[in-house]
């Protein structure tokens, strides 16, 4: 952990100041010792280079979620190597707008984007996983003296008010409150701070809450390993399809076909990657799908302006508004 971090964080449970107690120190960074906040003497660790703010508890369903996704994270920990599709998720957002931010990426998984995020520019780039996963994220990014990994619960957030833009992708859906998830994101922005996030649509999805959802409440409850290797042939398929849609489209309209959009945009990718999203959709414990009207609704809820939101694929929506004080 960086020593600067600190000025960044404040207890999750009562929002007031933390001091460090018994830092030890390697390679220049906090290897071990922990926080003890000086309201509510909470106290939380740092393990291997990692501050650690665990609720002792929390639903059971969101456990769940967290070891799946974390499992499917140290499988796929290089996937994301390609920006094109992150920047695809934050659109309209563009690569020059996180010069010189505080960023803070909500759900960090494998930490390939947080490292995106500092190639484009960012002054400081916090990442925040829930899972395991956090573990991955420590070794994608060591090499960006301006990332942060810190293992965090978005229901109890250790973050001070004070960052300019924050994305989330993929993350509310698999949440049993996502609306509250989404309010604690833009509790932590500064006056005028952005926010991204990216999720399930309902419009567009029929096929997959209609035949791959009864599927998912199945495997989810299955060993991950058997899941995994259950998943190579529908991923094949997946694959396949890809790449017949991509052929098509140069010579035939598809708009009558279901998802032709999402087969043609996913063509561009590999068979791995397709199976990392085959793979997450069969093992999340929870996921919704969520109208426009509803995404919307929460940024217009929370006061933002410049709210925009847009389809992507045809299947999922993306939003983007900013906290203005006029």
């Amino acid at each position: 952990m960086k020593e600067r971090l600190i000025d960044f964080l404040i207890c999750p449970i009562c929002q007031q100041k933390l001091n460090l107690i018994d830092a030890y120190y390697a390679n220049g960074e906090i290897k071990e010792g922990f926080f003890e906040c000086n309201h509510c003497y909470k106290k939380y660790p740092i393990i291997d280079f990692i501050p650690r703010f665990l609720p002792e508890t929390y639903y059971s369903l969101y456990k769940e979620t967290s070891r799946n996704f974390a499992f499917s994270w140290r499988l796929f920990a290089r996937i994301y190597e390609d920006p094109r599709d992150f920047l695809d998720w934050i659109k309209p957002v563009r690569p020059d707008f996180f010069k010189d931010k505080i960023v803070v990426d909500a759900g960090c998984g494998t930490g390939m984007h947080a490292v995106f995020a500092a190639q484009f520019g960012a002054r400081e780039v916090i990442a925040f996983d829930f899972s395991p996963a956090v573990e991955v994220a420590r070794e994608n990014t060591r090499g960006f003296p301006q990332i942060h990994i810190i293992q965090a619960d978005i229901f109890h957030l250790p973050l001070k008010a004070c960052i300019d833009y924050i994305y989330c992708i993929g993350v509310l859906q698999h949440l049993p409150d996502p609306y509250l998830g989404f309010c604690n994101l833009v509790n932590l922005l500064r006056d005028n701070g952005s926010l991204s996030i990216w999720v399930y649509g309902y419009e567009g999805t029929e096929f997959v809450r209609y035949i791959i959802d009864p599927i998912r409440r199945i495997t989810s409850r299955l060993p991950l390993f058997a899941v995994y290797l259950a998943s190579f042939p529908p991923t094949a398929i997946f694959y396949l399809l890809t790449r017949i849609v991509n052929l098509a489209k140069k010579n035939f309209s598809l708009k009558k076909i279901p998802m032709s959009e999402y087969l043609a945009y996913m063509s561009q990718f590999s068979f791995n990657y397709l199976h990392n999203s085959v793979f997450d959709q069969l093992i999340a414990p929870i996921t919704k799908y969520f109208r426009r009207d509803e995404v919307l609704a929460w940024f217009k809820k929370a006061g933002l302006s410049n709210i925009q939101i847009s389809s992507r694929n045809e299947m999922s929506w993306r939003g983007f508004g900013q906290r203005l004080i006029h």
